[in-house]
């Protein structure tokens, strides 16, 4: 009997061991249309780390990654000058016009140069583009020739970049006059300006508008864009007392 007991002990402990199951973990394979944070996949690696280790689920609590691993940290390069400009940006620049070196002034000033190092020497026969041109005289005290002066020189003149402003100026509408007062344009359909015959308000005008309170009132008319038809409507007063309307009686006919 004993022995027969102890085969059956042998024989559960056996099939309990054989019974005991261990579920892998899934296998989670990129996909486009599945997005995860960094956190759960450090936990997950950390999770099936630990789990190879052979360390039980008390031990994996006890040592799983806080918030502080998950904090993004900086370090210090150690230096006493402050980052960025020495003057905090009060020389700074803003160019949002075309560069220094491709503008008309610095195309003109090239052309110097190359007039000063070519002077009395024989031609090259290098083409350098139609802006330098060979210039057998040299220009002095003409506009043209003081080209780092900030208002004689040719071509636009150089925008400031100390000063930072965002203006539109209401001297260019863009409309084409001609075709706005007459109704007629010589250059026809290649008119780079816009040929409308209808009344645009200039920024003065609407800023008056705003000023006195009436900018607007006229969209509130719900009356504004109808046509109106004499024959339905009642005369300015009354044909026969010359006096106004008080409760008019209207009686319409079926023609």
């Amino acid at each position: 009997d004993n022995s027969n007991s102890d085969n059956d002990s042998n024989v559960k402990g056996h099939d309990d061991e054989i019974c005991a199951v261990r579920r892998p973990e899934k296998i989670q394979r990129p996909s486009a249309f599945s997005q995860s944070s960094s956190r759960t996949k450090s936990k997950q690696s950390y999770r099936r780390k630990e789990d190879d280790n052979g360390l039980d689920n008390s031990e994996v609590e006890e040592n799983q990654p806080t918030t502080s691993h998950l904090l993004t940290t900086y370090k210090s390069n150690a230096s006493i000058e402050r980052t960025g400009p020495r003057d905090m940006g009060a020389t700074a620049t803003c160019e949002i016009e075309t560069e220094h070196d491709k503008d008309a002034q610095a195309q003109f000033e090239r052309t110097q140069a190359i007039a000063k190092e070519m002077k009395g020497k024989s031609d090259d026969k290098v083409y350098r583009g139609m802006s330098a041109y060979g210039q057998f005289y040299e220009k002095k005290d003409s506009l043209l020739g003081n080209a780092s002066s900030g208002l004689n020189r040719k071509g636009p003149i150089r925008a400031p970049t100390n000063v930072r402003m965002s203006t539109r100026w209401d001297y260019q509408p863009d409309i084409c006059k001609d075709y706005k007062e007459t109704g007629f344009c010589g250059f026809g359909d290649s008119c780079k300006f816009l040929h409308d015959r209808s009344d645009y308000k200039h920024g003065w005008e609407i800023e008056r508008e705003y000023n006195e309170g009436r900018y607007g009132k006229a969209d509130e008319d719900p009356h504004q864009f109808e046509i109106s038809d004499e024959e339905d409507e009642l005369p300015f007063k009354c044909l026969i007392c010359r006096n106004a309307f008080i409760d008019p009686i209207i009686t319409k006919f079926d023609s």
